[in-house]
């Protein structure tokens, strides 16, 4: 997920759902999150030795700078933690890796560890994306959180806990293909791909969230405040 890693996931505007909006942010975060790593590494790595690091840590640059202008043209948010989390997981397991390979290989793993969490907070009584739907869809407005709430409490929270079910298996999914590419492929290769394949997997996991959710709160909503027909 992430801030410049998850590009759906801007801060909800008043004005609603654009898709102008949307793809600008999949093609900043494709650029910021691949294309500028991967042309760093390629740049720097002709002059350092084979083995060294950094070169791989130069390229964390633009995904942090991207993600400390996140945090501060909002309030840091579930999304910008996590996201802020996996980057600095990148970073310590780069600085303590034997070499390049198996820093690219921990970093690969790091999706899998976000992926066991989310599941562990479907043991709870309001699980992860609950958090992360509650932020997009309301936009801070308190009429919307109140109905977002009530049909989230009719519905017994059985909504989230699924998608949160679906978001760690697709985290893992990505994780476990990012390893046997960091395995196979070259540094800036993976630097290159990786992001992209996350970034599009999260594009289709956050519309099939969309599609699911509001058709099944709209199917709750029209249950519970429709108005019984009046007998003859």
């Amino acid at each position: 997920m992430s801030d410049p890693s998850h590009p759906a996931a801007a801060q909800p505007e008043p004005g609603g759902f654009s898709l102008a909006r949307t793809l600008a942010a999949v093609a900043i975060s494709i650029v910021v999150n691949a294309v500028l790593p991967f042309v760093i590494y390629r740049t720097l790595a002709p002059q350092y030795p084979s083995d060294s690091l950094a070169p791989l840590l130069a390229s964390t640059v633009f995904p942090l700078v991207a993600l400390g202008i996140g945090l501060l043209r909002r309030r840091a948010d579930t999304i910008a933690i996590i996201s802020l989390v996996e980057i600095a997981i990148s970073i310590v397991v780069t600085l303590i890796a034997a070499d390049v390979r198996l820093a690219l290989i921990a970093r690969a793993l790091q999706g899998t560890l976000t992926g066991l969490f989310f599941l562990a907070t479907t043991w709870v009584k309001r699980p992860l994306l609950y958090y992360v739907a509650r932020q997009f869809v309301t936009a801070n407005s308190p009429a919307v959180i109140h109905g977002f709430d009530e049909c989230n409490r009719i519905d017994r929270g059985r909504t989230f806990a699924r998608l949160t079910v679906v978001w760690a298996v697709g985290t893992i999914i990505v994780s476990l293909v990012n390893l046997a590419l960091a395995e196979r492929a070259d540094p800036p290769t993976y630097l290159l791909v990786a992001p992209i394949f996350g970034i599009a997997c999260n594009v289709a996991m956050i519309a099939f969230t969309i599609r699911y959710a509001s058709t099944r709160f709209r199917r709750i909503a029209a249950e519970r405040f429709a108005t019984p027909a009046t007998a003859p």
